[in-house]
């Protein structure tokens, strides 16, 4: 979170008055938005996330999983239960603030040049995000199916 903070606030140093944030097939911007606006917005959405994110993630930690499933090998085991369910939301957290990183810096790289053209293609950004959130997402029910939690000896 810290580097996110850090990101938005360089960025909006570093932008123009006018960012453009919409471009023509040919990669000229056709669309723009003050870089207050960008910053608000940004700011908001960056908030927002991680609140409900953590939101989640306490409440996820209260649930009683052996009155759910009392037949399940994790939730007779909470403890490990919960330390995976912490580890999960930690990464997904990270994940999605890192995405918002590398947003950022495309955004910024756009906006950098004098006639703000498109001059690189972006879409590997939303691939791999797409990828590594699949990825995380895909992680714990899986995990959950098909392991059983480390026992202490």
């Amino acid at each position: 979170m810290p580097v996110l903070a850090i990101t938005l606030v360089v960025c909006y140093f570093i932008f123009p008055d006018d960012v453009a944030i919409h471009h023509t097939s040919s990669g000229r911007p056709d669309d723009f938005i003050g870089k207050q606006d960008v910053f608000y917005i940004a700011f908001a959405v960056i908030i927002a996330l991680n609140f409900l994110l953590n939101l989640l993630r306490t409440q996820m930690q209260k649930i009683n999983f052996a009155r759910l499933n009392a037949n399940s090998t994790w939730a007779k085991n909470p403890e490990a239960l919960k330390n995976l369910l912490e580890a999960w939301f930690n990464a997904f957290i990270a994940i999605v603030n890192s995405f918002l990183v590398v947003f950022l810096i495309a955004l910024n790289r756009i906006n950098r040049t004098e006639d703000q053209k498109l001059d690189l293609n972006y879409d590997w950004v939303i691939v791999g995000g797409a990828i590594a959130l699949l990825i995380v997402l895909f992680y714990l029910p899986i995990r959950l199916l098909y392991t059983n939690p480390a026992t202490r000896e």
